[in-house]
């Protein structure tokens, strides 16, 4: 109870920006079986029997078969050196995800304009840069400040300094940034990727607008779908071809709209 009062209170401090992410908490709260172990494991036995390798992944959206092996998003050398300075830090903003796949797909189907949700250390955004800015292209990545965590400038360390020109890192909540950073790409979405909110209403709440968002040919990229079961229920209610690729024991969701 008390820390659910302090986290009351961290969002009522940061102003008007972060009240519906707070509005949501709270319903979260009090309607939590949609996230419950029961659901988990419905969600889980669902990724399992539908999980593939990436290579199938990049058939599945249309990669030619000569051109299916995945590519690596940094140097060995380049890895080594961001991962020593965040073994220095006490914070822990948790793993880079599946930056090869993010990046392989950007490179393939010639990526410009993306927009993700959740930075931490800022892998995925790296990964991401690293293929558009050769396309001139722009990342919009959205990132509400960590609960309980310090060390905020090791937010989107992985980023190279060459590459920021290409990026707009919003330091707000999905609620209130991710419409916004929609709104401002006039050329169209052409990826998201989400690793933000992974309750099961945030993500029911945030696949809607992301999907409608993209355009033809776009893709959506949805990690840790094993949460519970709102990924699942999103590609079934729309009848949408989908491919799942197990990554460190998690999950990873991949769908092209047609």
């Amino acid at each position: 109870m008390i820390e659910d009062i302090k986290t009351f209170f961290w969002f009522l401090f940061r102003g008007p920006k972060f009240y519906s992410t707070l509005f949501a908490l709270i319903f979260t709260k009090f309607r939590p079986i949609k996230d419950s172990e029961k659901h988990i494991e419905i969600a889980k036995k669902w990724c399992k029997e539908n999980c593939g390798s990436a290579e199938d992944c990049l058939r599945d959206i249309g990669i030619p078969s000569s051109d299916l092996m995945i590519q690596e998003a940094f140097t060995q050398e380049y890895k080594s050196k961001i991962s020593n300075i965040i073994d220095s830090s006490d914070s822990d903003f948790g793993g880079p995800g599946h930056i090869n796949l993010i990046y392989t797909i950007c490179e393939k189907l010639s990526i410009k304009h993306v927009i993700e949700t959740g930075v931490a250390y800022g892998w995925s955004s790296a990964a991401i840069l690293n293929s558009i800015h050769k396309r001139n292209g722009s990342l919009i990545s959205i990132d509400m400040p960590m609960l309980k965590q310090t060390d905020y400038d090791l937010i989107g360390i992985a980023v190279a300094s060459n590459l920021r020109n290409y990026w707009n890192l919003k330091r707000e909540p999905d609620r209130y940034g991710l419409p916004r950073a929609i709104n401002s790409i006039s050329d169209g979405v052409e990826m998201v990727h989400y690793d933000s909110d992974k309750s099961y209403y945030g993500r029911k709440w945030s696949q809607e607008i992301i999907w409608k968002c993209l355009k033809k040919g776009g893709i959506f990229i949805s990690d840790d779908i094993e949460d519970n079961t709102a990924f699942m229920e999103f590609v079934t209610s729309k009848n949408l071809k989908f491919s799942v690729v197990e990554f460190e024991n998690k999950y990873v969701g991949v769908i092209k709209k047609l």
